[in-house]
């Protein structure tokens, strides 16, 4: 009980858990850029469009100079993918493609996603499915040797 002349303390946490329970049932709304932010966001797209790009392949070779076009090409033959490490103007290290904000993007277009798909469906897949038939046909003749091991 206060004491004669005090107000009684509200408990202001559990207010704004009230309200902020309420808040989150509402439905989330689209941010609306104005027109600094998408200025920004089209400076930093085309910034990285027209930079030039070095990237490491799987054993940690630096390649490169390449443009946009030559990292899609790459991302579709399989040379890059998210967690190659790539170098541009602008950097200070090398950083994986994921890393690189709009990078991703602009080099994962429809068109190189319909192409590696299709690369995969059609290429790989029956590459693949033929090379494990072959080494089924040389596996018909097994050792026992585990077998006797036992």
């Amino acid at each position: 009980m206060p004491a004669k002349g005090e107000k009684k303390s509200t408990d202001d946490s559990v207010n704004t858990n009230v309200k902020s329970s309420k808040q989150k049932k509402e439905p989330r709304k689209p941010a609306k850029y104005g027109h600094y932010e998408r200025t920004v966001v089209d400076y930093v797209r085309t910034a990285t469009a027209k930079n030039v790009w070095y990237y490491r392949d799987r054993l940690s070779t630096p390649r490169g100079p390449c443009s946009l076009p030559v990292l899609r090409e790459c991302w579709v033959n399989g040379i890059i993918d998210e967690n190659t490490l790539v170098w541009g103007q602008g950097l200070a290290d090398w950083l994986p493609v994921k890393n690189v904000r709009t990078l991703v993007p602009q080099i994962r277009t429809l068109e190189v996603q319909a192409a590696t798909w299709m690369k995969k469906t059609f290429s790989l897949k029956p590459a693949l499915n033929q090379i494990r038939k072959e080494r089924a046909a040389q596996r018909l003749h097994t050792s026992s040797q585990v077998d006797n091991m036992y």
